[in-house]
């Protein structure tokens, strides 16, 4: 199924639905008068002075003589944790400020009691906000669900190449000492099949060739004592052709 977002094919029904409320829409945009756009103007400077005025109050007074360095660390530090108990103290009062100047006029805008425009204009605004807040539970909840599905696929891939990977080496195993079978194969579909394998089975086991020298090098150069550990002593002097 396809929106205006484009093909989500992830996405159930119910959540591209919600995706389609959540779209930008001209009419929740409130318009602000000149007047109402100056007292928050005024509120934002108003604020920022407060939180200036409480930072300044938590600097200590500057001392006459010059502190020992173990005295300043000791201030430094009750600076420091008067300044974050300044800016706490001040966040909270803060945000209780809003929460109290908010809640007014959103309830009289959800019991249909506003009386100005702004508090009319609201109503929208919170159906709206609701909206998006479900939409977004419930796209996070698919977003967790194909993050999930992505795991257990490549857990699935990497098994699968694993298992390939066996079965390319013991049937390698079983033709390396005797290949005049392959005279007797007449399926040239087969045959290509069997070459694509052997050059794909040369490929990876160069690779991890590759790999494994590396590692090796990087044990031996990293100073470790890689001698008296088993594992580290098998990467290290590991030879074999497997």
């Amino acid at each position: 199924m396809a929106t205006k977002h484009g093909p989500l094919p992830h996405l159930r029904p119910g959540e591209l639905t919600l995706l389609d409320y959540a779209a930008d829409d001209s009419r929740d945009v409130v318009t602000l008068s000149d007047q109402e756009a100056l007292i928050l103007q005024l509120a934002n400077q108003l604020q920022e002075q407060q939180l200036e005025k409480a930072l300044l109050e938590s600097v200590p007074e500057p001392e006459t003589s010059p502190p020992s360095s173990d005295e300043l660390d000791k201030e430094l530090a009750i600076a420091e944790r008067e300044f974050l108990e300044a800016r706490a103290t001040y966040t909270v009062r803060r945000k209780a400020a809003r929460t109290i100047l908010m809640t007014d006029p959103i309830l009289k805008a959800v019991h249909l009691k506003a009386t100005t425009p702004p508090e009319r204009a609201l109503l929208r605004l919170v159906n709206r906000r609701d909206v998006l807040a479900l939409a977004h539970e419930n796209l996070a909840s698919a977003h967790d669900q194909v993050l999930k599905q992505l795991s257990g696929l490549e857990v699935e891939n990497l098994q699968i190449n694993q298992e390939n990977r066996e079965l390319v080496q013991q049937l390698l195993e079983l033709t390396k000492q005797d290949s005049s079978w392959r005279e007797e194969l007449k399926d040239a579909k087969l045959l290509s099949q069997l070459d694509q394998l052997e050059a794909d089975f040369k490929t990876s086991k160069a690779k991890w060739e590759t790999v494994k020298s590396i590692a090796s090098a990087m044990v031996v150069a990293s100073g470790l004592n890689w001698a008296d550990d088993d594992k580290l002593q098998a990467l290290v002097l590991d030879e074999s052709d497997d």
